[in-house]
């Protein structure tokens, strides 16, 4: 696990393309203001999920967003104990 300041030029440059396009396809924006925590990848994960805050035009959620889908979390110890019924959907 690590974190991730998406305001930094290395990191920002590196993540925020891909964390924008997922969330963009939800109608979601990233939070840059604060930072992120990556999990993965690792030898029993090949790949990476990254946790952190989200808005809409109503609301500000939590989310992990993993390589083909993003979900609603309630905080960010329960990244890994997701269900589809906290997925959320391409053009919320």
């Amino acid at each position: 696990m690590g974190f991730i300041d998406l305001e930094d030029q290395d990191n920002g440059k590196r993540y925020l393309p891909k964390l924008k396009a997922a969330l963009a396809r939800r109608g979601l924006k990233p939070d840059t203001s604060v930072e992120w925590e990556i999990h993965g990848p690792h030898p029993n994960m090949d790949y990476q999920v990254l946790i952190g805050w989200v808005f809409d035009d109503q609301a500000r959620y939590l989310v992990a967003v993993y390589p083909r889908a993003v979900y609603e979390i309630k905080d960010e110890s329960s990244w890994w104990n997701v269900s589809g019924a906290d997925r959320i959907p391409v053009n919320r």
